[in-house]
């Protein structure tokens, strides 16, 4: 028997058991575990939902709880720490397993290496780093807010084949086709928010709900630094009942913030003007547990993203439309041709009539 590719199919096993979820679970990460008797899977778990246990615990639980001299896999360095639950860790040794495969150590720096350490100290073997970077592709957002204290940006924009958002009158509707808007809702419904600037509110009154796609709606977010959005606004008046979060400068005024918070608007307020404010808004967003954010506009806050150099993921969809002139993309900082390959990987793929780009700039 080949042990070193069961190890790794078994963890790929529990990588595609944590993608399954289909609840947000953050600020947790996703997880996956695997319970292994004499190379049977006699247990599986994934993290369903925030609050609620992780995918070590349902694995021993599925495993019917008897998993004396078993090995366990899992994506994520266990917990060692008490939080909305008790430490996986303890559990892990009260159950008298033998020996953990552990994807990748936990960026979170209340565990970061902590959890392995306490499982070597009660004699379980810890075998490290299996699959490490599948593992982090799983969880992104988490790894980067962990370490950098900023949500991960997806910025995601419809042009014509020519480059354009929008015709000269400020017209979107419709560049892309019925199955991108599709995807989008989709990439709605699998983000912690969805972002937008003023010109977009101004232009299109959107409510950026989830709408012919499975899944709930997400927090929206405005970049509105002067505080000019309306009261009558859709994203305004449905603040009670789907969170909207207001990043405002300190030329917000008073009456106008005292009526957004009574209308269920959180202010995220900000002391700095500019770009410095979109950056310090981010941070305080990310502190409300919101690690993924889908920017869908308007191009002047990509651009703004683009300078300050916040974007992890471009999602293009392209139509074989032309205009000739409008409102061009989100324009980026300039750079010669040798160095012109931002992308760490990227795909394409057919959306309808359009063409979807997926472009990954950073990884954590």
């Amino acid at each position: 028997m080949n042990v070193k590719k069961s190890v790794e199919c078994l963890m790929r096993e529990a990588i595609e058991l944590a993608k399954s979820g289909v609840n947000h679970v953050s600020p947790n990460p996703y997880t996956g575990a695997l319970v292994v008797r004499d190379e049977r899977v006699i247990g599986r778990g994934r993290h369903e939902k925030y609050g609620e246990a992780h995918a070590e615990v349902n694995a021993i639980r599925d495993a019917g709880g008897n998993v004396e001299d078993c090995e366990l896999f899992v994506t994520l360095e266990p917990c060692s720490h008490y939080g909305k639950t008790p430490p996986c860790t303890d559990l892990i040794i009260q159950s008298k397993i033998s020996k953990v495969y552990i994807g990748m150590q936990d960026p979170n720096p209340l565990v970061a290496g902590d959890g392995i350490q306490k499982l070597r100290n009660a004699g379980i073997i810890v075998e490290m780093d299996i699959l490490h970077d599948e593992c982090a592709n799983l969880n992104q957002p988490f790894i980067k807010m962990m370490t950098s204290g900023l949500p991960y940006i997806i910025a995601k924009a419809a042009i014509t084949i020519d480059g354009f958002m929008a015709d000269k009158s400020g017209c979107s509707k419709w560049i892309s086709s019925t199955e991108s808007r599709k995807t989008v809702h989709e990439m709605r419904a699998k983000s912690d928010a969805v972002m937008v600037g003023m010109g977009t509110v101004l232009a299109d009154n959107p409510e950026l709900t989830v709408r012919n796609a499975d899944g709930m709606n997400s927090a929206r977010i405005v970049y509105d630094p002067r505080g000019n959005i309306s009261m009558d606004t859709k994203l305004v008046q449905t603040a009670k009942n789907i969170p909207l979060y207001l990043i405002a400068g300190p030329d917000l005024p008073k009456q106008q913030e005292i009526l957004l918070q009574n209308e269920g608007v959180h202010i995220v307020y900000c002391e700095t003007k500019g770009l410095n404010c979109l950056q310090e808004g981010l941070k305080l967003i990310g502190k409300q547990g919101i690690q993924s954010i889908l920017v869908e506009g308007g191009g002047k806050l990509h651009t703004f993203l683009a300078q300050e150099d916040l974007i992890d993921k471009l999602e293009l969809f392209i139509a074989p439309k032309m205009l000739g002139d409008g409102v061009s993309m989100m324009k980026i900082p300039p750079v010669l041709m040798p160095d012109s390959d931002r992308f760490i990987n990227y795909k394409w793929k057919h959306s309808g009539s359009d063409m979807q780009f997926t472009g990954i700039i950073k990884k954590y």
